[in-house]
Formats: C-alpha cells, structure tokens, sequence
C-alpha cells in the first residue's frame, strides 16, 4: 500500500508526519487529519516518541526495551507487539512508515516531498487496525485491475468494509475521477432505477432525469470506483445494473461487499475468511495479534507470557477467529479483565457485552452481529442451522441428512453456504463457533 498524502508532508519542529497521521512530540499525542486524537496505550506511545526522535535512524529493540522496561526484564517479543499494534493504529499494513530493518531494529519512516495522489470522493480513513489481511489486501487490488468487479462475502464481523475501504485506497491512482462508498444494506433494492438513485444520491446528488440513464451517462469514460456495502439484498434487476455499468462504462470499477454470495455474481465473489488460529498452519496466527493491538489500543498493557498467551488463544478460539468479536473481547479485557473475558467468551452471544465503536448499530456486540446475520435465514435454513449446530465439530454431508431428520441436507447445506453461515473443507463441514453459538442461543430461544 501506498503511503497516503499525509505521510508526504514536511515535519515541522513540533510535529512529525506519520503515515497519515501527525505525532505531537511536545505532548505525545497522535492525531488524524481533522485533529482527532488516535489511542493508543501508554507504552505504544513511549515506543513512537522513541521512534520519532530518532525519525530517519534505525533504533535497536534493545534500545526500545530499555527506554519502554527501564529496569523490567521483560520478553523481546514485547517490542513486536507494540510496533505491530503501532502499524495497526496508522494504517500501516506494509510497514512502510515504521520499517523493520532486520538485524538492527526498527526505523521510523521520515517524510519526503512527493505530489499527493488526487482524493475524489468520500471513502474514509478509517482509525481501525487491518490486521493479518496483508494477502487478502494485494488479492484484492489484483483482482479488481483484473475484472473490475469483486465481491467480497463472509460472515459479519470479518472485516469486509474494512478490506474494501482499504483496498480502494490502495487503487485510488487506478481511479482518478474518484471513489465512493455507497451504503446499500438495510433494505430490498429489486430494481436497477433504484440501486441507481442510491448511487446518484451519493456520486451527484443534483441529478435529475431517469436514473438508469442518468448514472451510465454520468460515469461513461471516467475512471472511477463504486464501493457498493451490504449488498445482500440486492434483486436481480440491481444486479443487472451492475452488469450493465461493467459493460457500458469500461473505465469503472465495482466492489461490492455482502454476507450473500449472489449466484448471478458468483464467479467474481470471494469470501473472506476470519484470521487465523493458533495451532493452525500460519506460523504467526492473526487473531491473537489483533487482540494485542487492540488491547494495547485500549490501554490494557499485557505482558507475554505462556499463561497470558493461552488466556488470549482461548479467547480467540472460542470467538472464532472473527475480527470484531476479537476486538470486542479486548475492549472488554480492559475493562473486566483477562480472565472475566476469557470465561465469557465460552458463551460469547449471550456473556460478552457490548461497546459503544462507530459504524452500524449490529457491530457493537456479537449478539447483535449473530442475530443480524440470522435474521438473513428463512424460517427453515434458520431450524437447519439449529440441528446442525448440535453436531460436535465438522461433519459430512451424509451425517447433516441424519441431524436434519427429513433429508434435503444438499439444499440446506448451499443456502447456508451462500449465506455465509457454513465454511467448507473439501467433503466437510463446519460452523464457526459464533454461529454456533448464535444459532444456540437465538434460534433454539425463539
């Protein structure tokens, strides 16, 4: 990724540009463009007051163990936590604005003048970590320069905005008549003329005519992307507008987000998977990383040590490895505390409490999120995905048409799969433990 224009600019003597960001080494704050304050905990921000006043040098681990632990010994891995909760906070998926200069430490980046890629358009820059999605973020970028239409699907909560957005910035000089997010969830979109007001309503919202004709109009020969979100309820008449701007308009590229993988748009959606695992394949599994940067974020300094390192693994497990349940369960680390929050997340839908974070209302709890996500299901995949929820770990296609008694198990099985409520390995299947649980709770209450 690209360094964004803020990390083009000249430092002054009181301020340091980092990435898109501004570091106050007078009072230690960091803060965004509008002047908003970014969190970070207290021994994030010693480690960047370090960095900062050696901007340009590289600055040893040992060095940063010693100003960060005067007089502590401490595990060295807790330097790779801070930096990697450091990089989540500014954006820095690629570590180009905090290097890592192997065999002598780390560097912080320091600014040059260069011209800033032009930003049309409203996609935000968001405070939130995109953690472990380095792959997902270059597949992204590859295949929309590629087919100019992606769809990223999965379960809600795995970060599927967040990608998007950060992908569109990462191709904003693919796109130099501009970006726009465009929300589309919340409601049936059936029709092309609708799903095109909505567009319109957001890219020109002075437009008048017939809206069809007034969007492919607008958009023919400028290059510029579409970022359409929650995109689950679109009908078939949307979705062959979305065909037709691909056709018509062959500078314009789509990216749309949705919890359904719509079958007339099947070949170019792609599912996001939650981070990984540890005891899994990756050698250093994403999900606990969030939970570190998140915790630090919110002020809970952790140390690292085999027990604390089980207590997080627990956590994460038991969440799934879902990104907004791990931030959850951080946020709540530093209010109950680890072990509190490892015990609720045994039975994360009904004891895992909510938080106040922007974005929609069904982000700010797992249950919320759960029972969104159920509220897709008809009454029928709904009693499927309850009985299958009863079998102990992943199960195959013969044993689902057992646990659902009256058979069709092939059936149920795809729709849950295009809903995201299924993953698949192979010639098995599995839930993941939030929809378990979700199902569980709320499907077997109502």
């Amino acid at each position: 990724m690209q360094p964004d224009a803020g990390h083009l600019a000249q430092e002054t003597a009181a301020e340091l540009a980092v990435g898109a960001y501004r570091f106050h080494r007078d009072s230690g704050r960091l803060t965004c463009r509008n002047g908003a304050a970014v969190p970070l905990g207290r021994r994030a921000t010693a480690m960047l007051s370090i960095l900062a006043e050696h901007a340009g040098r590289d600055v040893s681990a040992g060095q940063l163990l010693d100003r960060v632990w005067p007089g502590q010994i401490v595990d060295p891995a807790n330097v790779a936590v801070q930096i990697s909760g450091l990089r989540a906070a500014i954006g820095d998926s690629d570590g180009s604005v905090i290097l890592t200069v192997h065999g002598r430490g780390y560097r912080l980046a320091t600014p040059t003048v260069a011209a800033p890629v032009r930003s049309i358009g409203n996609i935000p820059l968001t405070l939130a970590p995109l953690a472990g999605r380095t792959v997902e973020l270059a597949n992204t970028a590859r295949l929309m320069r590629r087919d100019r239409l992606l769809v990223i699907t999965g379960l809600s909560g795995t970060g599927k905005t967040l990608l998007a957005c950060a992908a569109a910035r990462a191709l904003a000089a693919d796109h130099p008549d501009g970006q726009w997010l465009v929300p589309v969830s919340g409601a049936v979109i059936a029709d092309a003329e609708t799903l095109a007001a909505r567009i319109l309503m957001v890219v020109d919202p002075a437009f008048a005519g017939e809206p069809v004709a007034s969007l492919l109009g607008l958009l023919k020969g400028r290059a510029c992307l579409l970022l359409l979100d929650g995109a689950e309820l679109l009908g078939d008449g949307a979705v062959s507008l979305v065909y037709r701007l691909l056709e018509r308009c062959p500078q314009v590229g789509l990216l749309l987000t949705s919890h359904v993988a719509h079958r007339r748009l099947w070949r170019y959606c792609v599912r996001l998977s939650p981070l990984s695992l540890p005891g899994g394949d990756a050698l250093a599994p994403a999900a606990p990383g969030l939970f570190m940067q998140a915790a630090a974020a919110a002020g809970l300094d952790i140390g690292i040590d085999g027990q604390t390192a089980d207590a997080v693994a627990g956590i994460c497990r038991n969440l799934g490895g879902v990104p907004l349940g791990v931030e959850i369960a951080a946020r709540a680390a530093s209010l109950l505390g680890l072990r509190a929050t490892a015990d609720a997340c045994r039975d994360p839908v009904r004891s895992l409490p909510g938080i106040r974070r922007a974005g929609p209302a069904r982000h700010r709890s797992v249950a919320a999120a759960m029972g969104w996500a159920l509220d897709l299901l008809t009454g029928d995949e709904r009693q499927a995905l309850l009985a299958l929820s009863r079998l102990p770990g992943d199960f195959t296609a013969d044993e689902a048409d057992r646990a659902l008694a009256g058979g069709g198990a092939r059936q149920w099985l795809g729709g849950l799969l295009e809903k995201s409520m299924l993953d698949r390995h192979g010639d098995r299947f599995s839930l993941n433990p939030l929809v378990r649980a979700g199902a569980r709770n709320t499907v077997a209450g109502s």
